[in-house]
């Protein structure tokens, strides 16, 4: 008699979830790859890249994000980590409430980030309107490649911080012991110790650094003015007021897919050649810092910290300002508040509710994959694994676009002659 084969929910599940990631996810991947190849003339063409590659126009946007991008990552694992080494290894007054305000540094919008830099180090800003009154000297301003590198080194830096700090808590303080009786101890320990463990730990914190940094559009739009980065190109070429060219943007989209899939995968390569297996049995011990030193831990974490934390409380502050029109008067009141609850009546439960679901969703479904990739390998399982890892790499400009848009439009395509100015 034969055996009645039973329903597998497991199998179902992956099953489901590999044909949506086949329709959400490959499928505008492969509408994004598709319309970059489409020429002026319908046919297949590679006219896109030659035009990108070609104009000195466009593809310096791509020299410009290479430039903030790696700067970024440089600075923000120096800062992270350096800060979070400070942070776990030695006793620092507040350290409970510097935690916090680290991880606020992190969650503010972009937009709201580089309005609030504006706003201190722009032309007219607070702060470079003080020091020129006060000194005579002209502060530079917040606007280009030094403005950006700025908004997103204080935005970015909390990530590392968090990543390293965690895997600080992994070391073995036998480890740190047996460096010590050995002769290594202070900065060549954190070079030839700490460094090396955290490694795994900073290459990836690195890869979301970079991704984050490379994607960014909101402080290159407001801060960057004539210094073009790849996210507002794309953006550009999608919603351009004098023409749109989807095309042309499916090409740049394609570029900037590869560039974070290179970057991506050389993480993944060097994170197996320094991967190693760790549990603290005996987790560090916080020791206290004497004379100089610890004078310079605590102005460090409190500069970086306070620094950081800047934008928001100007925010905060501009706030509670009276206001006439689009600008500030004398006095403060609640009246902006009145004003944004009134107008945002809708959009602040929206936020909420669609955040909430967001977030439920997003839990179960990794919860969902995590134990079919780990308990139930199969090569489905393991195919789901390698595309969960898509969305991480594609650039959040690139991925928008096209949730929207799966066929080129039937108009006919701006020329690839000439780069539009």
């Amino acid at each position: 008699m034969a055996r009645t084969r039973t329903f597998d929910v497991w199998t179902a599940m992956y099953v489901a979830i590999f044909a949506a990631y086949a329709v959400f996810l490959l499928y505008p991947m492969y509408s994004i790859l598709r319309n970059s190849v489409v020429g002026e003339n319908g046919g297949f063409s590679l006219e896109w890249f030659v035009k990108f590659f070609s104009a000195k126009y466009y593809s310096q946007t791509l020299v410009h994000s290479f430039n903030v991008t790696i700067w970024t990552t440089a600075l923000t694992l120096v800062i992270g980590v350096l800060l979070s080494y400070f942070y776990n290894m030695y006793e620092i007054m507040g350290k409970t409430l510097f935690q916090v305000l680290i991880l606020l540094c992190s969650m503010s919008a972009p937009f709201i980030g580089a309005y609030a830099w504006i706003q201190l180090l722009g032309r007219a800003g607070v702060v470079t309107t003080f020091i020129k009154s006060a000194t005579g000297i002209t502060v530079p301003n917040i606007y280009g490649f030094n403005g950006i590198l700025l908004a997103l080194t204080l935005q970015l830096f909390p990530l590392v911080f968090l990543y390293v700090s965690g895997a600080l808590k992994n070391i073995d303080n036998s480890l740190l012991e047996a460096s010590d009786n050995l002769g290594c101890s202070g900065i060549k320990r954190f070079f030839k110790v700490v460094i090396p463990l955290c490694m795994p730990t900073i290459l990836a914190a690195s890869l979301l650094v970079f991704v984050r940094a490379f994607a960014d559009f909101g402080t290159p739009l407001f801060i960057g003015e004539g210094y073009r980065v790849f996210p507002v190109e794309i953006y550009t070429q999608f919603l351009g007021e004098t023409g749109t060219n989807f095309s042309f943007a499916a090409a740049i989209s394609v570029i900037a897919i590869v560039i974070t899939a290179v970057f991506s995968l050389a993480q993944r390569v060097l994170s197996k050649r320094f991967a190693f297996t760790m549990n603290a049995l005996h987790p560090i011990e916080r020791k206290r810092a004497k004379g100089p030193f610890k004078v310079f831990i605590h102005f460090y974490t409190y500069f970086v910290v306070g620094l950081a934390f800047l934008p928001q409380v100007y925010i905060v502050y501009q706030s509670f300002q009276n206001t006439s029109g689009k600008l500030f008067k004398r006095g403060y009141s609640l009246s902006s508040y009145q004003t944004a609850l009134k107008r945002m009546s809708d959009a602040i439960p929206n936020t909420f509710v669609i955040g909430g679901i967001a977030l439920v969703a997003v839990v179960l479904i990794a919860i969902i994959i995590a134990y079919l990739v780990v308990r139930r390998s199969t090569i489905i399982t393991s195919t789901i694994d390698t595309m969960s890892m898509l969305p991480y790499i594609i650039p959040g400009s690139v991925r928008w676009p096209y949730c929207s848009r799966s066929r080129l439009p039937s108009r006919k395509p701006p020329s690839a002659s000439e780069p539009r100015r």
